[in-house]
């Protein structure tokens, strides 16, 4: 299911482009055999839009009963190359079934005593937002794809990529280490402290054996630090968040239709490769 639509910044045409996948737009009747235990007993035409960057949204521990459908999105980032995404919910503090007591204590223990600040999780003294982080579910996303069937003509329009959004519970790791800077837990016996005894420096002879750089290259790029260091090198883009059903829902959804139908392929029993080059629009 699609959960929710989110619209980047960009210069999308209004119309779609795509290609036709069948040869004829027209119906198919064929003489059935009655020996066939599997017949075909309607076709339709098939469409492939290009107007849309299609992007799935997957909550894996939320329940289908209670959907995020009629949730305030106050903000969402992207980062496309590394398919990265970050969505903030607004939560209804005045809700009956909010426990204020308990989010004033979160809001605490994560900004601290002190009042505002640039760097402050949450805008006011309660925990007043969630976080939901996601990335890529899947490495290759090109196998799916969201139709519509409208008029007897199905539409396709390619998956780009597949996330899972979870609650993000960083702020836990900010409580932390506020709750260590105000004093307010004891000290972790492995951390140094000022009354260690210092240790006299020794010198020492240290050898290296002479190693193979492209191949600690590759050691290191496989790492988890440098993976990381990698993803965070990449800006976040902001985005605008659309609920379902809305007007500006509706206009995008409009671009999932097929643009170029008059683009006939015209016949498939063509080798892989005329294929691919027939589906190549107009642009390359």
């Amino acid at each position: 299911m699609i959960a929710d639509a989110m619209e980047v910044d960009s210069d999308i045409p209004a119309n779609g482009s795509g290609d036709t996948v069948t040869a004829s737009e027209t119906i198919k009747t064929e003489p059935t055999d009655p020996n066939d235990p599997d017949p075909v007993v309607h076709e339709i035409p098939v469409f492939l839009s290009r107007g849309v960057n299609c992007y799935l949204f997957q909550y894996p521990v939320r329940p289908a009963s209670m959907p995020y459908d009629n949730t305030d999105v106050v903000r969402a980032k992207f980062r496309p190359n590394n398919q990265q995404v970050e969505l903030e919910l607004k939560l209804n503090t005045a809700n009956a079934n909010y426990d204020r007591s308990k989010g004033e204590q979160i809001a605490l223990n994560t900004d601290g005593c002190q009042p505002g600040g640039p760097d402050r999780t949450f805008h006011t003294s309660v925990m007043d937002k969630q976080v939901l982080s996601g990335a890529a579910a899947v490495t290759d996303s090109g196998r799916y794809a969201v139709g519509i069937l409208d008029n007897n003509e199905l539409h396709l329009t390619e998956v780009k990529g597949m996330l899972h959004l979870r609650p993000s519970l960083g702020y836990l790791d900010k409580s932390d280490r506020t709750a260590k800077s105000e004093g307010r837990v004891a000290a972790d016996p492995d951390d140094p402290t000022e009354n260690t005894e210092q240790v006299k420096p020794e010198a020492v002879t240290v050898k290296f054996a002479r190693g193979d750089p492209e191949r600690n290259q590759k050691y290191k790029e496989k790492s988890y630090d440098y993976q990381m260091k990698r993803v965070e090198e990449e800006p976040w883009v902001e985005t605008r968040f659309h609920q379902m059903k809305t007007k500006t829902w509706e206009e995008v959804s409009q671009k999932m239709f097929c643009g170029a139908m008059e683009n006939d392929v015209k016949s498939l029993d063509e080798t892989p490769e005329r294929y691919l080059y027939s589906l190549k629009d107009t642009e390359g």
